[in-house]
């Protein structure tokens, strides 16, 4: 039977790895545009689903003209 007396853990190692991978997933979500926690961030040319939708007003504004 192999003693574990005296052995120390890895959790620290364990912990570090993943605030790190953590760390680069958010930066990499909001530098794709998928969160905007930091405004002016990321790229500039993202694809906003808000941006193509048609409302009342943009039909109002473009039949009064």
């Amino acid at each position: 039977m192999p003693r574990l007396v005296g052995k120390q853990s890895h959790a620290g190692e364990n912990v570090a790895a993943f605030i790190i991978i953590a760390a680069i997933a958010g930066v990499a979500l909001e530098y794709i545009g998928v969160v905007n926690v930091v405004p002016g961030f990321g790229r500039d040319d993202r694809y906003s689903p808000l941006q193509s939708q048609v409302t009342n007003e943009h039909v109002m504004a473009h039949h009064e003209r």
